[in-house]
């Protein structure tokens, strides 16, 4: 295997047959990771407001497909509480959990492999009314904000992050798609990456057709720097690490 032909050679590798022949954790009756991230006893958690409570505007599925685009230029209105409650709902909200033990099944609003949804969102907020400038988790267990780190506003770092992509600092909130690789690993081996990019990009489109409902305009971002972002969320780059990124503003009056 060289560099030139690594891409074929995790295609072979993680081929149906090869995995057939091995025993995922799952398998060997090995418990269930979590479904989400675990809150943090000494982090700040912001209830979002529910699902059932968020008013949103009425559009035809057929007007929010025709509609989306990704958008560069936003304005400097700021997201309102419930317009960032709705994008996570939409994107990563938990709809119900049944069973327990190895028998749980998660049941979201975006489809996964193997319903093992292995992906967190976190985020760089900018503007969102109520909330302070900086960086979040989403819980969504509890459908809550962990504060993270809000010592300051992160999208200018975060836009050089992104290869120099400066039109994302202008933009209300970041969001990035974690991967947690045990969730995944857990029943699917290696052939799970190749579907947490596949959640990534079922996620990322709820995400687009959200934001047509609330004004808003996304734009997507496979291009950035892996290691220098996950240093930035803090996490370790391979247990965890980032598979897509969003960013999301008001779109510009007319």
């Amino acid at each position: 295997m060289t560099a030139d032909n690594i891409g074929r050679f995790f295609l072979r590798e993680t081929s149906l047959e090869i995995m057939l022949s091995k025993q995922s954790d799952q398998a060997k009756g090995l418990p269930q990771p979590p479904v989400g991230p675990e809150p943090k006893d000494d982090k700040k958690r912001i209830p979002l407001i529910g699902p059932r409570d968020i008013s949103v505007g009425e559009i035809s599925l057929r007007e929010a497909i025709e509609n989306r685009r990704s958008i560069r230029e936003y304005s400097a209105e700021y997201l309102s509480f419930q317009d960032l409650s709705w994008l996570l709902w939409s994107t990563q909200g938990i709809q119900k959990i049944t069973g327990e033990g190895n028998s749980r099944k998660v049941y979201r609003t975006v489809p996964s492999a193997g319903g093992r949804h292995p992906l967190d969102m976190h985020m760089a907020i900018s503007r969102v009314e109520g909330l302070e400038p900086g960086l979040y988790t989403y819980l969504p267990v509890s459908h809550e904000l962990q504060a993270e780190n809000t010592c300051m506003d992160f999208a200018e770092k975060i836009a050089v992050l992104c290869r120099n992509q400066m039109f994302i600092e202008k933009a209300a909130a970041i969001f990035f798609w974690i991967g947690d690789e045990y969730r995944f690993m857990w029943r699917h081996m290696e052939r799970g990456y190749r579907f947490v990019f596949e959640d990534g990009g079922h996620s990322c489109q709820n995400l687009y057709l959200a934001c047509e409902n609330i004004g808003c305009g996304c734009c997507a971002i496979g291009y950035f720097d892996e290691k220098g972002l996950s240093s930035l969320l803090g996490i370790d780059g391979e247990k965890l690490f980032p598979v897509y990124a969003a960013c999301v503003g008001k779109k510009q009056k007319k």
